[in-house]
């Protein structure tokens, strides 16, 4: 009795299968191309300004942290969170990067056409923020494990995104510029600083004692508590403009990360690239505070705190951590090569730079300078990266 033998995919089925194998690959290649098009489309509107109902200056105020960071949290937390948990995988992550990306398009597309229709593009994008949420908490729930507290303080932060698209969607609707500080202050220090200091505490000295082992990983839980309140009060303190509040809990919070920024030994980690990628972007934390706690005490600072946090931290860990997880995960050496090395390195000059223009007041010409090269490196950075979510892990591991 003859069987006949399954015909074998494609080149290119077979990539579309390894594209979906693991929360990572979609998820990330969607990042990668959603914080590329919005470099672009920031440079393009600083070229050709378009005159509109909806500023490109706060359209961008709230696009980049809710746009370039989403998709990268999705596909980390939902490709290592079930290993905290030790609960099963994630799977059919693909639908959810696809949706994201296109919300922040229908965004974009609906805030150049002016009125209401910046709405569905945005309502879009908090709908995949509850599904992730609700999928994260189902995560815990299924755990049994002892230690949950990473997860749990990532659920709470992850929720202030959903919170902050209301809030967004609000400024739409009414026009009220004091929806759109409130959506800003919410983005940048209740959802994008919670979410990505949860994640260095739990792995930054897991990190560093994989590279160096006599290195104890120190994360004492008092510690997360302690910068999640202070995010927590600046936020709280910004909205009903209590500047000594914000003021004292950041100073507090300032204090803090550098000594932690010390502890965990950035001095060490710079014997190794890929560990110092992730330590050098930690160490903007503390001056990014210390800018935003100036201008809560009148001192001009402009928009330097914003751009220390979101391009000086978050960008460059965003690169460093997506790079090494995407190394590691297509089994190729953890290891930072030149052109990775000076992409990152670059990145940091292109944040100094811009935070520099926002406290000089620099001339246009240097802002519109930023851009392009924060554009021509993010490009740069996609060539690398982006083949690899669809190629044979090198290792013959799955995932």
């Amino acid at each position: 009795m003859l069987v006949d033998n399954p015909t074998p995919p494609s080149p290119l089925q077979a990539a579309w299968q390894r594209f979906q194998l693991a929360p990572h690959r979609p998820c990330f290649a969607a990042g990668v191309l959603a914080a590329v098009s919005l470099a672009l489309w920031w440079w393009a509107m600083l070229l050709w300004p378009q005159p509109g109902h909806w500023p490109a200056v706060m359209v961008h105020g709230l696009m980049m942290p809710l746009g370039v960071f989403p998709l990268f949290m999705f596909g980390f937390i939902f490709t290592a969170g079930p290993r905290w948990l030790n609960v099963d995988a994630v799977t059919g992550m693909t639908p959810l990067a696809a949706a994201y990306l296109a919300g922040i398009a229908l965004s974009l597309l609906g805030f150049a056409w002016g009125g209401l229709a910046p709405l569905p593009g945005l309502l879009l994008m908090a709908g995949c923020w509850l599904w992730a949420c609700w999928r994260w908490w189902r995560c815990i729930r299924a755990s049994s494990v002892a230690d949950r507290r990473h997860a749990q303080r990532l659920l709470l932060a992850f929720c202030m995104a959903p919170l902050t698209l209301l809030v967004a969607i609000t400024w739409v609707g009414l026009g009220d510029g004091r929806w759109w500080l409130l959506g800003r202050s919410l983005a940048l220090w209740a959802f994008l600083l919670p979410v990505f200091l949860v994640v260095s505490h739990r792995m930054l000295p897991f990190f560093t004692q994989a590279v160096f082992p006599q290195k104890l990983a120190w994360r004492p839980p008092q510690l997360l508590d302690g910068w999640l309140t202070a995010c927590g009060l600046m936020a709280l303190g910004s909205g009903l403009q209590w500047a000594w509040l914000e003021a004292t809990a950041g100073l507090l919070l300032a204090a803090s990360l550098v000594y932690t920024s010390w502890r965990w030994g950035i001095i060490l980690s710079l014997q190794n690239r890929l560990l110092a990628m992730l330590h050098l972007s930690f160490a903007w934390l503390a001056p990014a505070v210390l800018l935003q706690v100036l201008g809560t005490l009148g001192v001009a600072v402009g928009s330097a705190p914003a751009h220390a946090l979101g391009l000086g931290f978050c960008v460059t860990m965003l690169v460093g951590f997506v790079t090494r997880v995407s190394l590691g995960h297509s089994g190729q050496p953890l290891q930072a090569d030149r052109g990775y090395w000076a992409i990152y390195l670059g990145l940091h000059g292109v944040a100094a730079l811009r935070v520099l223009v926002a406290l000089l007041g620099l001339t246009p010409a240097w802002l519109n300078a930023v851009s392009a090269a924060w554009l021509l490196l993010m490009l740069l950075w996609a060539a690398r990266v982006l083949p690899i979510y669809w190629q044979v892990r090198r290792d013959g591991k799955p995932g």
